[in-house]
């Protein structure tokens, strides 16, 4: 029977329950609203009824089988924790229970936080209805709720969707002269859940109380607020809902196109998952039902107090162990008998920080023998025994970071309590493309036993959840995949590249733009999008001897231009290019150019995997080179359509809500001290630092794979792959002087106070090419984004993009200076600092497409958690030449060599537009000539004269 979508006819109205309350008082109806019956029933979507294997039946004889087999365990026992703690074995368990907990009215104050005003009515409602209002060409926004249960979370963001733009209400008035609501609302709200009974319950009274004076309750207009908010359920389990939806089951029947999807998980279902498997959830659900830019709204519980997570599971009260405990008389109705008998089992419970996670138990009071129908062999427990119930996870910043990005999602926004902060609500992305970090995989036990500290390894590098430590503990988990980071990139990566690239070139240059010059110093912007397969053909055959597949492409796309700004006369060798605009290439045929080239390369893949190819470390080298100049060069086409006003904002992604992450940052900046913090200095010793890393391409042909593989890990471990460009290469040591830096980079706002203060607004030389005129004598300037300029109290705490001579002058007006390679490079290494990595959390890798303030490194939980510095590069004062030991690369000559010119600066860490392969490789060194404006760069005062001696700050640990 397939899947259908019904409007049920009247059917007698579900008896209330004694406990059963209206979502708000009668008295909130509005005023004049119509008396409407309950006879009819919301629309439904009925999937669960649809299949036999999903009927009532079939679901209880499978939870009955899981309880049966929780029961039974396995031989060994389950050490909860550290094998090696002595507390944590005395929680050892070999039983676990399955159990559908059956639903309580009288459920504690705690399983309804969401419904208080401290998080539903935050933000107005979490800008509901932002993005819902749809268009003429668009359908109705679909609002999926998973798991609904009482809607008692849920009425602060509908309630929220009142706000929705006048124009999306649509409504007509009939010939008696009363106002009808539309056919077509402006969102359509789906409850999801498994009780129908429930579905039909809570819909029916969300409507009774929250009606407009237009709206009806009919099988055509089942509509809240006047029409704005259509109200429908859908009865089927999360998985059954989430295909349905992914299938196109939601989208309009005529015309229009499907609206924007956002899916609510609002309970506290997610987490019962450990992190691994609610990152495996998310992304599923993910790849399932979410296309590039619909939406996820999800609460989390934070790693609060162990003694306030202890009293919110075990109070005083003892509502939570009547609410365990109940569990025990529904399993005996499943199993048809009381296999548990009253008193002989007691609630058992304890938070487990280390894990972080709440624990539930039943503990047997005495020995005894569970004899279940049906079973042949009975069941003994001895006294005392435990059975796992359930786990709660809770998760700090740091976790959910490493969650989401193991998801594949993207953070739009979050909101956390007033006050307390112990609870969040964030709101999650399926992006147009998503680069995870390099930086999560090697978890913090392995990490540990390799000699770390606690400190430096929960600090520095993956959460606990995500490393494995091969024992017979709960955490003896599958180590997570290690994305490639210095060595041959896999087809995925290279998949994921290409979509980050046509993003940029495809949905942000529109056609107008093909033939512009943003930058007057680069070439047009058809010449990049056609320069990168044709670089990628060129040093490709250059190592494997092979023809190119378009001389004439080779011969004008080859190399662009870098020309001297004191003397534009002056320019690195580059590709001869057309004169006049019809002289070029026409785009298509660049783009049907670029599949022949990507074709070869996945051609080489294929034949390695097969074993018809062999493959050394040049040709690998070579095609981790092309990857990253890809990744390079999309940076470099960014800060240029920076420049240009007919960019268009990137397609697949959230435009950001400016006036509600200003407030948020503008809090969070308060609240930790504000311009005091940002600019205190940390204190550094005078001390030896390592640059670079010890690869020298002249070796490559010593290595050779033995075995063929379609697997980049096996492949770069047989070729010892360790890339890098020639710049970084070989490792050597430097030495500081004692010095202070400032913890944060030079602001926006600190600036602009900066050029008042000096009387500079008016010197075009002064002011940095990021920001833009505002025509107003108090708020004189804006700064650019691809979404278009913002106003200074949106990004008045971002750092400042400027020219290194820019940021150079305003550090020496603070007697300061611009630190050099090597200092810069000792406080990007503390681990306690705010580094620029490549970790979750961290400005980088499109986690945003503009800067953010800088978060200073914070204690959470008793870890240190790095900071970063919202998401540029940074500017040094020491010049990009030749040192000793330094050689060019075989196979890319001039990457390097041609810019030791004494002309250029060195720059180091990241921007928001760097991939997280390079933002997490601690040896890469750019270089920008000093007065180069474009960059996606910032700088950091230091100082000599403040410097105080003080301990040596501690390092990060050396990377995986």
């Amino acid at each position: 029977m397939a899947p259908t979508a019904t409007t049920p006819t009247p059917a007698p109205a579900q008896p209330a329950t004694a406990t059963a309350k209206p979502l708000v008082s009668k008295a909130a109806q509005p005023a004049g609203a119509a008396s409407v019956g309950s006879a009819l029933e919301a629309p439904l979507i009925e999937l669960y009824s649809a299949q036999q294997a999903n009927s009532p039946e079939a679901s209880q004889q499978r939870l009955r089988q899981a309880i049966i087999d929780g029961l039974k365990g396995g031989d060994n026992f389950i050490i909860p924790g550290d094998v090696n703690s002595s507390a944590d074995r005395q929680w050892a368990y070999r039983r676990s229970k399955a159990i559908k907990m059956a639903k309580t009215k009288a459920a504690m104050a705690y399983k309804e936080k969401w419904g208080d005003a401290q998080v539903g009515k935050h933000n107005g409602g979490v800008n509901a209805e932002e993005g819902l209002d749809g268009d003429s060409a668009v359908g109705p926004a679909s609002l999926i709720e998973l798991g609904a249960g009482s809607l008692r979370k849920t009425i602060h963001l509908i309630r929220a969707l009142q706000g929705l733009p006048d124009a999306a209400k649509v409504t007509n008035e009939n010939k008696a002269g009363t106002k009808q609501s539309s056919a077509s609302p402006a969102v359509n709200y789906y409850a999801l859940d498994l009780d129908r009974s429930e579905l039909v319950r809570t819909l029916g009274e969300l409507h009774d109380q929250e009606r407009g004076a237009s709206d009806t309750k009919d099988k055509h207009h089942f509509t809240i607020y006047d029409g704005a908010v259509a109200l429908n359920g859908i009865w089927a389990t999360y998985d059954q809902g989430l295909e349905y939806v992914g299938q196109g089951g939601l989208a309009p029947k005529q015309g229009q196109k499907e609206g924007q999807r956002c899916f609510l998980w609002l309970g506290s279902s997610c987490g019962n998952l450990d992190r691994r498997e609610l990152a495996d959830f998310l992304h599923a659900s993910s790849e399932k039902a979410l296309r590039p830019g619909d939406s996820l709204l999800i609460s989390i519980d934070r790693r609060n107090k162990p003694e306030d997570v202890a009293a919110a599971y075990h109070d005083a009260n003892g509502t939570t162990e009547k609410f365990i405990l109940e569990g025990l008389v529904h399993a005996n109705r499943v199993l048809g008998k009381d296999v548990f008998q009253n008193g002989a089992w007691r609630y058992h419970d304890r938070y487990n920080e280390l894990e972080g996670r709440h624990e539930s138990y039943y503990q047997s009071t005495k020995a005894q023998t569970l004899n279940v129908p049906g079973e042949a062999e009975a069941i003994h427990i001895e006294e005392g025994e435990l059975i796992l119930v359930e786990v709660s996870y809770k998760h700090s910043e740091l976790e959910i970071h490493d969650v989401l990005d193991q998801a594949g999602l993207r953070v739009v926004q979050r909101w956390s309590t007033d006050g307390d902060k112990k609870y969040d609500m964030w709101l999650v992305e399926r992006p147009a493309f998503h680069f995870p970090s390099s930086h999560l995989n090697t978890g913090s036990r392995v990490d540990q036993l390799a000699g770390l500290t606690a400190q430096q390894a929960f600090g520095a590098r993956g959460s606990w959840e995500f490393d494995s430590t091969g024992g017979a503990g709960a955490n003896a988990l599958k180590a997570p995949h290690r994305h490639a980071r210095t060595g041959l990139p896999s087809i995925d990566e290279w998949q994921t590249m290409w979509k980050a690239w046509d993003t940029v070139t495809l949905t942000m240059i529109p056609p107008k733009m093909l033939f512009e010059k943003p930058i007057d110093l680069r070439h047009i912007c058809l010449f990049y999008i056609g320069h990168i397969p044709a670089f990628v053909d060129i040093m490709v055959c250059k190592v494997t001897g092979e023809k190119h597949i378009d001389s004439h492409f080779s011969c004008i796309f080859e190399r662009g231009i870098d020309p001297h700004m004191d003397d534009e006369s002056k320019c690195n060798p580059h590709s001869e290019v057309p004169q006049n605009d019809e002289d070029w290439p026409a785009l298509d045929a660049i783009l049907a150019y670029r599949e022949k080239v990507m074709e070869r390369i996945y051609g080489i893949y294929g034949d390695v995997a097969t074993g018809a190819r062999s493959l050394d470390r040049a040709l690998a080298r070579t095609i981790w080179m092309v990857y990253e100049h890809i990744a390079l060069h999309m940076e470099t086409l960014l800060y240029m359509l920076m420049q240009s006003p007919n960019t268009l904002p990137p397609a697949g992604f959230t435009a950001p809500d400016w006036p509600s992450l200003a407030r948020q940052w503008d809090a969070a900046d308060a609240a930790v001290g504000g311009e005091a913090a940002r600019t205190a200095l940390l204190h550094f010793k005078a001390a030896p630092v390592i640059i670079g890393h010890d690869d020298d391409d002249r070796q490559d042909a010593k290595f050779a794979i033995s075995k063929p593989s379609k697997k980049v890990e096996d492949l770069n471990a047989q070729l010892h792959a360790s890339f890098g460009w020639d710049n970084e290469s070989p490792a050597r040591v430097m030495q500081t002087g004692a010095f202070a830096a400032e913890a944060a980079p030079i602001s926006n706002g600190q600036y602009l106070k900066y050029l008042q203060d000096h009387k500079l607004v008016g010197d075009a030389d002064a002011v940095p090419s990021s920001w833009i005129g505002a025509g107003s004598s108090s708020d004189p300037f804006r700064v650019r984004t691809v979404y278009g300029p913002v106003g200074m109290s949106v990004a008045h705490l971002w750092p400042l993009c400027a020219s290194g001579k820019q940021l150079a002058d305003y550090a020496a007006s603070k007697g300061g200076r611009l630190p050099t390679h090597a200092e810069l490079r000792c406080f990007l290494d503390a681990s306690s600092g705010p580094n620029v990595t490549d970790r979750p959390g961290s400005n980088v890798g499109y986690t945003n497409w503009h800067p953010v303030p800088p978060q200073l490194a914070r204690q959470e939980s008793g870890i240190v958690i790095p900071g970063h510095n919202g998401g540029v590069w940074e500017w040094t004062s020491s010049p990009h030449v030749e040192y000793e030991g330094y050689k060019s690369s075989l196979y890319y000559t001039g990457y390097s060599s041609d810019f030791l010119d004494g002309k250029h600066d060195i720059v180091l860490g990241a921007s928001w537009a760097t991939t997280p392969s390079i933002a997490g490789r601690r040896t890469v060194i750019n270089w920008y000539q000093q007065p180069y404006p474009f960059i996606f760069g910032g700088a950091r005062v230091v100082y000599d004269d403040k410097t105080e001696v003080k301990a040596s700050r501690s390092r990060s640990p050396p990377r995986a």
